[in-house]
């Protein structure tokens, strides 16, 4: 998956980078249906990102930042995800992956801070 330490550190902050900032992204309408609620793609430099909406949640309630926190889970693992099987590639999804939740993490307290400002 990644050929050397540099391109997995650029891909780690590629990948945190963007889930941070999807965040923050609503993809679509209150009524996006449920398949629509995480889209991927590729950046500018080729990195695998995810779009997470969550325009349709309550985040004012525990079971919508539960709803929005499995989202994020879920675009983590497939971004982070690689081909290689290799015992060191799995080492670095699971750092890619850890490092990518936390990176969301301000995004998610930001979005969580203005849903129950506009309540």
């Amino acid at each position: 998956m990644f050929t050397s330490a540099q391109n997995f550190s650029r891909n780690l902050v590629g990948a945190a980078g963007t889930l941070f900032f999807a965040g923050l992204c609503i993809a679509g309408a209150t009524a996006t249906p449920a398949n629509a609620q995480i889209a991927y793609g590729k950046n500018e430099a080729g990195n695998k990102v995810a779009y997470v909406a969550y325009a349709d949640l309550d985040l004012g309630s525990p079971a919508g930042r539960s709803r929005l926190e499995n989202r994020l889970r879920t675009a983590a693992k497939q971004v982070c995800h690689g081909s290689d099987a290799s015992r060191m590639a799995i080492a670095e999804e699971y750092a890619c992956y850890q490092e990518t939740l936390k990176a969301t993490r301000s995004a998610t307290m930001a979005a969580i801070a203005a849903d129950k400002v506009t309540g």
